[in-house]
């Protein structure tokens, strides 16, 4: 189990990225992609509806009555997504009939995110593809939609599609009635408008609101050709109603209702002769439970199942004296570890964990086989055999045994059992003998004869448990070595980082970007890349005269790096970590606007020009120093563009929320420069939750300021994220030993004893 208590790293609640928001760069003028979408996302293909007032009215006015709907497959996950709107306020959801797909089961969202109950499928119609869906309004309060009367709708009337194209929610389109025709023996509504998977089944509507036609499809010839079913159909199979309730209509992996009583939400499936759970339960903490009618014997008496779990960060496992509503205990794996807990109530706060332990026996991936003996002295927990949890809780006795899940964990259940339960989970003495010959000569395992095979066969559950124990333990070892190389790979350029400051050299700068790099490219030349800077600079010097002034030679550079070579801000993936990387912005020729920015300081250096960093908050500039003046500010990110004092106003107001101050505009050291570039690749981790890569960053913050106790105590927490616990320690002694200002060391010290457990 990780300390929850760290409170600087991305991994542990909240990303690093936000950690260092406001240092990290940011375009002053982001492109739109980059910009999270409205409500109500409109297809660049289309016109956009909020230039219309009356348009953007018409839309405010029929969101509410859309719906979401979303189709399970076969395997329990999202196979579909597609759209609908409220015919009735009583619950009456239009869609088409493939959108919900026979058989299968589907939920049903409103625009504001609230699920409703599907009840039952009202009507359907293969036909025409039309399906009419029941739900349950509970509180919520139903908008229908107007329909239009039939055949009411003319070619070259001016129309809109509301849905949810390609997984984008409540999009509008605009276009226009091309044509009614008859489209493979059915009369449909030809419209001149983009058509994309999961507009289906959304109303197409005129300029009044009203509903002229059901979105079907998209034409295979041409982008912007849609159809839409005419409302006439709709009307027809409003008319001829037949009920399908939801249980039954959704075949497809039912559970045996003699046999089993889910509760809670969740979606409990049968497949493969195993039961499985897929989605959060509509309890607390997301529990759902799946009871069994199996009866349950006097005691003593035990129940068993395997489980494996999709996500070891999740909960699934046995229940068992559960009473007629929220009071049960429970034996499962949870973030993995086993935990037995006693559930008294609905709340979070009636809920006991009696016991938590780590366990050598669970296997993360596999199946466990988890199992619960009651008997009068208490309860014991087993998994795989070998006892876990011993309890000798009495609150809850009785009542019925089942399975359950948390937090939307996706698990597979099978052998569940309820009695006197016989299970072998020993390895027979041949077993034990043919094990202990392979862990001490591994390479037995490279010529298993097919009478070993049938020796471990005749313990099979027992033999397989510990072969897959032994894989992951092989498994472990060998995610260690790797860590173990990446962690020697870059001791050196620690060590050159860490040399850097204290030798001074005209290339500290350069030298010091190019290492940081190489700490995601441990192959990198950097050698070549200096003599690159050197080549670069030579060809510039090629278009200036001996007596040029700094004004013509900073000219030549701004028109050799953007006319001549193209050098431009990375807008398209701006926190891509490339932008970061002086010699990836040197070969792609766009990044970030500090990475810009070295590479300008360092060409104009080599030009005879004094160029410094500037590092105003969000955006890194550069100032041109020229004789007495204060100097030119240079937004090397656009090209090159001059600023005033005004525009790096602009710039603070915008990323800090505050004015202008003199401190803002101070030139950056190399270290400063540095240590922001980082954070840049800091920021880009954190929104990629590479915590590898966070904690090669932070080695490197180290590295530059080995006295800082911030960058010492996020060490020690990504350490111990990366499951280096005990470097983790190392530093967290450090701190102890130095207590730098600013760390709280009472809670280091607990960081520490936690580690020490």
């Amino acid at each position: 189990m990780k300390y929850v208590f760290f409170p600087l790293l991305a991994f542990l609640g909240v990303s690093v990225g936000a950690a260092f928001a406001q240092e990290v760069d940011a375009p002053t003028d982001a492109p739109a992609a980059a910009k999270p979408s409205s409500d109500a996302a409109v297809s660049e293909a289309a016109t956009d509806p909020e230039s219309d007032p009356q348009a953007e009215a018409i839309v405010r006015q029929l969101r509410p009555s859309l719906v979401t709907i979303r189709v399970k497959g076969r395997d329990g996950q999202q196979r579909g997504l597609g759209s609908g709107f409220i015919v009735d306020a009583e619950g009456l959801i239009a869609t088409n009939l493939h959108v919900i797909s026979e058989g299968r089961r589907f939920s049903v969202e409103t625009a504001d995110g609230q699920s409703l109950k599907v009840l039952a499928v009202e009507a359907s119609d293969s036909t025409h593809d039309l399906a009419l869906v029941r739900v349950q309004p509970q509180d919520t309060k139903l908008v229908p939609l107007q329909l239009a009367a039939a055949d009411s709708i003319a070619q070259g009337a001016r129309v809109m599609a509301l849905g949810n194209p390609l997984g984008l929610e409540y999009s509008v389109v605009q276009g226009i009635v091309s044509a009614i025709r008859d489209v493979d023996d059915r009369q449909m509504i030809q419209v001149a408008m983009p058509i994309e998977f999961g507009n289906s089944g959304g109303p197409l509507v005129d300029a009044k609101g009203q509903v002229h036609g059901i979105i079907n499809m998209k034409s295979a010839i041409q982008e912007r050709i849609g159809f839409a079913i005419p409302i006439a159909r709709l009307h027809e199979l409003r008319a001829r109603p037949n009920p399908v309730v939801i249980d039954r209509w959704a075949r497809l992996g039912r559970l045996d209702e003699k046999r089993w009583t889910p509760q809670a939400g969740a979606d409990w499936q049968r497949s493969s002769g195993m039961i499985q759970v897929r989605g959060s339960g509509g309890g607390i903490g997301g529990r759902s439970l799946c009871v069994s009618s199996l009866p349950v014997p006097a005691k003593p008496f035990e129940i068993s199942v395997s489980v494996r779990l999709h996500d070891e960060t999740g909960a699934a496992g046995l229940i068992f004296h559960r009473d007629a509503k929220d009071r049960h205990y429970g034996f499962y794996p949870s973030n993995g570890r086993l935990r037995l807990s006693c559930f008294l109530g609905p709340s979070v706060f009636s809920w006991q964990v009696l016991a938590e332990v780590d366990s050598p026996d669970f296997l993360p991936g596999q199946w466990n086989r988890l199992k619960v003996r009651i008997d009068d002295q208490g309860i014991k927990c087993y998994v795989n055999g070998k006892l876990a949890i011993e309890s000798n809780d009495t609150q809850l006795t009785g009542g019925s045994t089942g399975l359950a899940t948390f937090r939307s964990t996706s698990a597979d259940f099978r052998q569940f059992r309820v009695g006197d339960i016989s299970e072998d989970d020993q390895l027979a003495g041949p077993a034990q003998e043919w094990f202990a010959a392979t862990a001490s000569d591994p390479q037995k395992l490279d010529a298993v004869s097919q009478s070993e095979l049938e020796m471990l066969a005749d313990s099979r559950d027992a033999s397989v448990l510990e072969l897959a124990r032994r894989a992951i333990q092989l498994q472990r070892q060998a995610k260690q070595m790797q860590k173990l190389a990446e962690d020697v790979r870059r001791v050196p350029v620690l060590r050159a980082l860490g040399d850097l400051l204290t030798e001074e050299d005209e290339d500290d700068l350069l030298r010091g970007a190019l290492l940081v790099a190489s700490l995601d490219n441990p192959d990198l030349d950097i050698q070549a890349y200096l003599d690159r800077i050197d080549q670069m600079a030579g060809e510039i010097r090629e278009g200036i005269a001996e007596d040029a002034d700094p004004a013509a030679r900073l000219k030549q550079l701004d028109r050799y790096l953007f006319e001549e070579n193209g050098f431009h801000g990375g807008r398209d993936e701006y926190y891509h970590p490339a932008n970061s990387h002086l010699n990836r912005v040197i070969d792609d020729r766009e990044g970030l606007p500090i990475t810009m920015a070295i590479l300008y300081i360092e060409l104009g250096r080599r030009l005879g020009l004094e160029i410094e960093g500037v590092g105003l908050p969000g955006h890194f500039v550069v100032r041109h120093i020229d004789g007495e003046s204060e100097g030119q500010l240079i937004d090397v990110f656009e090209r090159g563009e001059r600023m005033s004092r005004a525009d790096a106003a602009r710039i603070v107001l915008q990323f800090s929320g505050r004015l202008l101050q003199d401190h803002d505009l101070r030139p950056q050291t190399t270290e400063d420069i540095l240590i922001r570039v980082l954070r840049n690749l800091m920021g880009s981790a954190g929104r990629l939750r590479d915590s590898e890569a966070v904690l090669r960053y932070i080695d490197a913050l180290v590295a530059l300021r080995p006295e800082e106790g911030e960058y010492r105590m996020m060490r020690a927490a990504a350490r111990h994220q990366t499951d280096r616990d005990h470097a983790a320690l190392e530093d967290l002694q450090w701190l102890i030993q130095n207590q730098p200002p600013g760390i709280d060391i009472h809670e280091v010290q607990e960081m520490r004893d936690f580690l020490l457990k």
